[in-house]
């Protein structure tokens, strides 16, 4: 792959993993504090927020409007079920369907009629400012990593024993 054909990769993969480990740990806390603990649920919510967006994201001039607008928003968003969640992530349906009823407590996710599950219009509303943060260190681990992955491997000099 590019990553372990980069000059920088082998020299310095102590340096890259540290660097990007600055980035996840922090990331998981956040997700951590964000779902009180239950990764699941965070993880769960991802998996349905990724195949809603699927359809309206391969349309490239969707605008975001659409996703905000009561009436049109499901025809552009692609619906899911617990089970397809569960079989998607690896999950026992019973641990995805209880954490559907959490998120829609929560206000994250609705059921239509029909039984599909879909975003709430305003889900990402509270997640907003944390996803700043996580993008500005996302951008700043990603300036790092590359940096030494294009270092080149330091000169070695002999020590006289």
């Amino acid at each position: 792959g590019v990553v372990k054909s980069s000059p920088g990769y082998e020299p310095n993969k102590a340096r890259i993993a540290v660097a990007l480990s600055q980035f996840t740990v922090p990331l998981l806390s956040k997700t951590y504090r964000a779902f009180d603990g239950d990764m699941v649920a965070a993880i769960v919510l991802g998996e349905i927020a990724h195949r809603n967006v699927e359809a309206w994201l391969s349309g490239q001039d969707n605008p975001e409007a659409l996703l905000h607008d009561p009436v049109r928003r499901e025809r552009v968003m692609r619906p899911c079920n617990a089970l397809s969640v569960a079989e998607t992530i690896g999950l026992p349906r019973e641990t995805v369907r209880r954490k559907v009823v959490m998120l829609i407590e929560r206000g994250y996710i609705y059921r239509s009629e029909e039984g599909l599950l879909f975003l709430t219009p305003n889900v990402g509303d509270g997640f907003e400012d944390m996803n700043v943060d996580i993008i500005e260190q996302l951008l700043a681990a990603a300036a790092r990593i590359r940096t030494l992955l294009e270092s080149p491997p330091p000169e070695t000099t002999q020590r006289a024993p």
